[in-house]
């Protein structure tokens, strides 16, 4: 099948991609009135999108937005201490200024496409409908984004043609209801129920985003969780996807594009189309290679040590019945450097002697070892982070050495030193359809019918004869409940900031951060960047607290 990122358009993508701002001019690079009225300049602006997506999911500055700061997620040691972590950002900071200026360059091309599109007389209406409807998902999915983040932002749906130097502060309600509601109408009824090109927003993944929206409005109602929960079971019951046969294979490198996938963006091999590559494989990995016995190789991955679960994390799991602990989080390490050491083991000193790939040479167990215990193994253990420590011969996990989650590990990677990633980052998927139509018939008032679709996921997750330990009631049901099951499965996936926020939790939830000491309500938005308040001849004001 043709993937979406295999066109020489990407190049015509990375020059417009770089000229999109309220104070710059696009027709310096290309000539809106005579290229992007033609199939070839729409097709080019639309390859454009995606490509500028591969930034978000490829390096690390969104994850920090969506990630940090909440109860799941903590700066690891070399982002440690990190602003957005423990809400100490400055107007000035990297992260905010580079979604911010992310999000308007995709929404620029996105006006664009909708502003030339009737200009264009060598497309069919259908594939003028299609192309429209994919640039106005992405037009509500990055509004949403921006909304969520930073409150009233600038808003606009006309391409910018000439040098502006002055921008709105549209309200959020308004941006929500002239563009990102309408602009999710628009795809869930023009996209294809499948695309061609894999990577490529089809039907069932506007109305996924669109659901998603409905949950995250603070207006909601019973009309919204209504609209949601059918939204999320038609992806259900009438959608070619289906959900992978354990969680193990979800994210199997083997099996990437499995029909579990509904939306990812794609980072191939070709040099041509790399760019950065996608560098989530690195952020989550521990420093393994500093143990005896290890050195740094491409299948234990390149430790970054930028994020890391907060310590009480791991206690969301009862890992003998929920396969997704297995699955998903490496905490034993065989020997990579092969040879024979001398090592403290607790309070014994042995000289051992490590086989490559055989023999153990780190553990990290989820529940704490007794002393006796590790005195009796020739390896290194790193007890829980919040068990006591027995001694200064006894580890513990902390912000260097920490379980690593293994759903983006890169084993495919040239060297072991290669920061650049091939592996697609992985936006919606079908397990979190489920998930999202539990909720929505949970805040319907309807638990019953919630519990059955959080239990297929559940379930789904149980190892072979835990199924029905597995199984919740509607009686075990709260946002609480949600929350934690959607950490479970979508650790490291999922916006959580966005979610806690949504659900109302981000108060309550991100002081089980430990970096997080203290709350302020303004913490609840970011800071508007500095650079767009300097461009702005008109006086554009700062988010209160800021």
């Amino acid at each position: 099948m043709k993937k979406i990122f295999l066109s020489i358009f990407m190049i015509f993508a990375l020059l417009f991609a770089g000229c999109v701002d309220l104070t710059e001019h696009p027709m310096s690079v290309l000539t809106p009135g005579g290229y992007y009225t033609s199939k070839q300049g729409i097709e080019t602006l639309v390859y454009s999108i995606y490509s500028k997506m591969r930034f978000l999911g490829g390096g690390t500055h969104f994850y920090r937005l969506t990630q940090m700061g909440t109860d799941v997620c903590q700066a690891g040691l070399s982002s440690h201490p990190n602003l957005e972590d423990n809400y100490q950002m400055a107007p000035t900071d990297g992260p905010c200024t580079s979604f911010w200026t992310d999000a308007y360059t995709v929404i620029n091309a996105c006006n664009y496409v909708t502003d030339y599109l009737p200009q264009v007389e060598d497309m069919t209406d259908a594939e003028k409908k299609g192309r429209e409807a994919e640039a106005r998902f992405f037009r509500a999915w990055m509004y949403y984004h921006l909304t969520m983040q930073f409150g009233d932002v600038h808003y606009s749906t006309e391409a910018t043609l000439d040098v502006e130097t002055e921008a709105n502060r549209t309200p959020v309600n308004t941006i929500w209801d002239e563009s990102i509601y309408p602009d999710l109408e628009f795809a869930v009824a023009n996209l294809p129920a499948k695309q061609a090109d894999y990577g490529r927003i089809d039907q069932w993944s506007a109305k996924f985003f669109l659901a998603y929206v409905l949950l995250s409005d603070i207006r909601a109602t019973s009309t919204h969780f209504s609209r949601a929960a059918q939204l999320t079971t038609d992806i259900i019951n009438n959608s070619h996807y289906e959900l992978q046969p354990t969680r193990a294979l979800v994210f199997d490198e083997n099996n990437e594009h499995n029909s579990e996938i509904m939306w990812s963006i794609q980072f191939p091999q070709d040099e041509l189309y790399l760019q950065g590559g996608n560098y989530s494989h690195l952020i989550y990995v521990t420093s393994y290679q500093e143990c005896p016995g290890m050195t740094r190789v491409v299948q234990y991955g390149r430790s970054y040590i930028q994020f890391k679960p907060v310590p009480a994390y791991f206690d969301l799991y009862d890992e003998t019945i929920d396969s997704r602990y297995e699955a998903w989080w490496l905490d034993t390490w065989l020997c990579t450097l092969p040879g024979t050491y001398t090592i403290k083991s607790g309070d014994v000193t042995r000289t051992v002697t490590y086989e490559y790939m055989v023999d153990t040479t780190i553990v990290m167990p989820k529940r704490a070892w007794s002393k006796e215990y590790i005195d009796s193994k020739p390896y290194r253990v790193f007890n829980p982070e919040l068990e006591p420590n027995y001694g200064a011969n006894y580890y513990n996990q902390d912000l260097r050495y920490y379980p690593t989650l293994k759903k983006f590990m890169d084993g495919k990677r040239t060297t072991a030193n290669e920061a650049r990633g091939n592996r697609e980052w992985v936006v919606f998927r079908l397990a979190e359809a489920y998930l999202l139509a539990g909720e929505a018939y949970f805040r319907m008032g309807q638990a019953d019918e919630a519990a059955k679709w959080i239990n297929v996921i559940r379930r789904n997750a149980a190892y072979p004869g835990k199924e029905d330990a597995m199984t919740i009631t509607a009686a075990d049901l709260s946002i609480d409940f949600i929350l934690d099951e959607r950490s479970r499965e979508l650790f490291g996936e999922d916006n959580r900031w966005e979610d806690l926020k949504r659900l109302g939790k981000l108060p309550e939830r991100a002081l089980l951060n430990p970096n997080v000491t203290e709350w302020k309500d303004y913490y609840m938005l970011r800071p508007i960047p500095q650079s767009h308040i300097d461009r702005c001849t008109n006086d554009y004001p700062q988010n209160p607290g800021w």
